[in-house]
């Protein structure tokens, strides 16, 4: 069964019960108060005949004392419709009928004979000449003792006539109240259940068209129905960034395999040919180490996409980390001849996870020592500005075209015609897509600024989690940190520029 047979059928069967269980109460309410407009009647009729009666005990020589009633007139009823019997008791118990109205004609028996030794006044229906019939039996005493009945009837034909009426009248409107739900129940469930359909036709076309970007619009109130919608489009938004992620992975991969595997195949094939000598295995290392970084790259970055790949948040000293990556830019850059400095450090604490920071730090001084000349230099700079860390990595190498700084996060992203290499790389465009996920994942921002030929600039900002910045500052006026500088090997107030030879 559909849910829409289901909406209606509910909305139907409630409105049945509600109908039934109000039209039973206003039945029995009506019906009520009619009988007892009768019983009101019957009560006043038998308080005026017992109000106009006269009981005597006859007492006569030798015989028992007897009991006499005097009883009013009672034809005076006929014309009302109300029937009245008066009965008393002989000294058995025998019950005697002294009296009766006109309307009774012919008609002996009691209108109510379970009722007629009744001790106290009593209400009941009986069916007398095949009508229904409303009886008051009331007794009447003499010194503490019931000497007679008093019993008033009157015909219910009326009361049951026009509670028949209105039975037949509030079946027939239950009908067609419950009729009318069903159609106000269809309309209903048509106008809740579109924006479902509409769900459904947007899957089912995702299904067979493969179509991602379809999206729901919703004009109606932020209720259910708005809020399923909502996280419908926001299902989609993930399903078509998870889709283009793994279309972008494969064929990423497929476009930077195929240069390494190339040269791979072409080093194998003179191997074959002419014997393996120093320059082809260098070559087959060199290549079969750039795959296996470049597949570490996109594994982590694919996890990344996925989600699946989480990274452990801890305090981090800051100036620890860029004062270790300071030290080993100096190494790599050891055989160059660029200058590596370190102006401005300060002691700043976040939470964060070291090793990925230095990751992050490493790829920025991995990509100017490799796009800046020799004679060129590398600054690296850490400050902070009370609400977040300030890193900044800076160049002065052949710098990033205007029209390349939006694209240069993006995964194998290389502009070849303007940033181009001055050193032989094995960069795979992966570094700097790298350093924008760890950056996001810490709830910072990076962002790079360049002027070609003369200088790029690329700055991190990550929140702080406390600031305590007591700066040592050396007597040229450039701030160091404890720490850090035991970190580098340098003395407390000796620039750390001027401890780096010349060429390095």
């Amino acid at each position: 069964m559909t849910i829409r047979k289901k909406l209606i059928l509910l909305y139907a069967g409630l409105l049945a019960i509600v109908i039934t269980v109000f039209g039973l109460g206003v039945f029995s309410v009506i019906r009520t108060t009619w009988v007892e407009t009768v019983d009101s009647g019957l009560q006043e009729t038998a308080d005026l005949v017992i109000k106009n009666s006269r009981v005597y005990f006859v007492g006569t020589f030798g015989t028992p004392t007897r009991i006499e009633v005097r009883l009013p007139e009672l034809d005076i009823f006929r014309a009302s419709g109300v029937l009245v019997q008066a009965w008393s008791f002989r000294s058995d118990g025998t019950p005697s009928l002294d009296a009766k109205s006109d309307n009774l004609r012919n008609f002996t028996e009691p209108l109510d004979s379970t009722l007629l030794n009744a001790a106290e006044f009593q209400y009941s229906n009986v069916q007398a000449s095949g009508s229904e019939l409303r009886v008051l039996s009331y007794p009447y005493r003499l010194q503490d003792r019931v000497v007679g009945m008093i019993q008033v009837a009157s015909s219910l034909e009326t009361v049951n006539r026009a509670t028949g009426r209105l039975a037949l009248f509030m079946l027939g409107g239950g009908i067609l109240a419950v009729l009318a739900s069903l159609g106000l129940g269809y309309w209903l469930s048509n106008q809740t259940l579109k924006p479902i359909e509409a769900i459904t036709e947007a899957a089912d076309s995702i299904s067979t068209a493969k179509d991602l970007e379809k999206r729901l619009t919703w004009t109606g109130p932020r209720d259910e129905l708005g809020r399923l919608t909502a996280v419908f489009n926001r299902m989609m938004d993930r399903l078509e960034h998870l889709f283009t992620a793994q279309q972008r992975l494969v064929a990423d991969v497929s476009h930077e395999l195929r240069t390494p595997l190339t040269a791979i195949r072409g080093n194998l094939d003179l191997a074959r040919r002419y014997g393996m000598d120093e320059a082809s295995m260098e070559a087959l290392q060199s290549e079969a180490g750039r795959m296996s970084r470049m597949v570490d790259d996109l594994l982590m970055l694919a996890r990344a996409d996925y989600g699946s790949l989480t990274i452990e948040m801890t305090d981090v000293d800051l100036d620890t980390v860029v004062a270790e990556v300071f030290r080993e830019a100096r190494v790599i850059a050891k055989d160059r001849n660029l200058l590596i400095k370190l102006p401005h450090i300060e002691p700043i604490r976040i939470t964060g996870n070291a090793d990925r920071l230095k990751q992050l730090l490493l790829n920025l001084v991995g990509n100017a020592l490799k796009f800046t000349p020799d004679g060129g230099e590398i600054q690296l700079s850490l400050k902070h500005d009370h609400k977040h860390a300030i890193l900044q990595v800076t160049d002065t190498g052949v710098g990033i075209q205007p029209e390349d700084i939006d694209h240069i996060f993006d995964r194998f992203y290389q502009a070849s015609h303007s940033r181009t290499r001055v050193t032989n790389s094995d960069g795979a465009g992966l570094g700097l897509a790298i350093a924008r996920w760890i950056t996001d994942a810490h709830g910072g921002t990076i962002e790079a600024w360049s002027n070609p030929g003369v200088q790029t600039i690329f700055t991190i900002r990550l929140p702080l989690r406390e600031s305590q910045v007591i700066p040592l500052v050396s007597e040229d006026g450039v701030s160091y940190t404890s720490a850090a500088l035991q970190k580098l090997g340098l003395a407390r107030r000796k620039r750390v520029s001027e401890t780096a030879p010349e060429h390095h």
